[in-house]
């Protein structure tokens, strides 16, 4: 997909420490070694201070069901914050994507900007694939051998296939590969219920929707107030379903909510998606729509975002709950793994 969505602040950092938390992984040292390397000659993982053999494969494989779990479970919590915030196809379409505005920027749409952004993606991928291949052969020497030419025929085809990987998904795929390729993208409206945390649209005080003349201030200002939630979802039912619903009738400047109808939200969503249709299972919570209303809002003078990171629960005004039914299912699971793990290594 072609979208870009704007990076608030916050986000931009977190994107820039994960990506060189990854490409730092090879290079840390533990007890004069490599501090993760999952050595295949010498068929050992080290993975800080602690060594597997191949007869710890059950430790290896709980380790990853853990990881899992975990995941699960703070999807369940949390909502989808690691895939918007923290998933290794989010932080490299971000930074490719970084890369595309900056040279189009700098050069324009010409020949000359696709040929310099390429050179550099291409770079980067290849970093990319000599950082992974550093996780499974020593770094140092792998390095060596590379500036040399000297790579092993098998380092060589792994190096090219995370590289050509990382150039097409991050460079040209991007959130196809979550929306079609990725299985946890499936997965996840299972680990999700109501008060599960989502991107959801403030109807009562967004619509109607429209255009407005400057000046008018925000609902609050009005004296309008916020609508009820039953005529609230009717406007937005009518918008997001014109040709099944009809259009919605012309309402006075001073009759409208806060929402300006301007779109900047659907602009900044790398799926392009409109948050203000409904919750989507393929809207990933990055968090742009939320940054890109807060902006408008904030040029109109009408306050806070017409967007929260909420659960329906919570939305309906109804109090939220930690312990669900799904949480005792996946935190005794996880508890039992981990005893299970600590037992096993005792």
């Amino acid at each position: 997909m072609n979208r870009l969505s704007p990076i608030p602040g916050p986000r931009a950092w977190l994107t820039v420490a994960l990506l060189a938390g990854f490409h730092a992984l090879p290079w840390l040292r533990w007890n004069g070694g490599q501090a993760l390397l999952l050595d295949l000659q010498a068929r050992r993982f080290d993975l800080f201070g602690l060594t597997l053999w191949p007869g710890d494969v059950g430790v290896l494989l709980g380790l990853f069901a853990v990881l899992g779990l975990g995941l699960g479970l703070f999807t369940h919590l949390f909502g989808r914050l690691w895939c918007g915030h923290a998933c290794p196809q989010t932080l490299w379409s971000t930074l490719f994507g970084w890369i595309e505005r900056g040279t189009r920027r700098w050069l324009g749409s010409t020949v000359a900007e696709r040929w310099v952004r390429q050179l550099i993606w291409a770079t980067l991928a290849a970093w990319t694939g000599l950082t992974v291949v550093g996780l499974f052969t020593p770094i140092n020497a792998l390095l060596l051998r590379a500036v040399q030419l000297r790579l092993e025929p098998w380092e060589t085809f792994w190096i090219l296939f995370h590289a050509a990987a990382t150039w097409g998904n991050a460079g040209f795929l991007r959130r196809h590969v979550c929306h079609l390729l990725c299985p946890f993208a499936r997965l996840q409206p299972l680990l999700r219920d109501g008060h599960t945390p989502r991107m959801l649209y403030v109807a009562m005080r967004g619509e109607p929707r429209g255009a407005r003349p400057p000046g008018l201030g925000s609902v609050a200002m009005r004296g309008r107030g916020l609508l009820d939630p039953t005529t609230a979802q009717d406007y937005v039912f009518r918008a997001a379903h014109p040709t099944l619903a009809g259009p919605l009738p012309r309402f006075a400047p001073d009759h409208l909510g806060d929402c300006l109808d301007c779109g900047a939200c659907v602009r900044a969503c790398p799926v392009g998606l409109d948050v203000r249709n409904g919750p989507d299972a393929d809207c990933l919570e990055c968090g742009a729509c939320l940054v890109a209303c807060q902006q408008a809002q904030q040029a109109a003078g009408f306050g806070t975002a017409l967007i929260q990171h909420r659960s329906p629960e919570r939305m309906a005004g109804q109090a939220g709950r930690w312990l669900r039914p799904r949480t005792w299912a996946l935190s005794s699971l996880l508890v039992a793994l981990l005893v299970a793990g600590a037992w096993r290594l005792a």
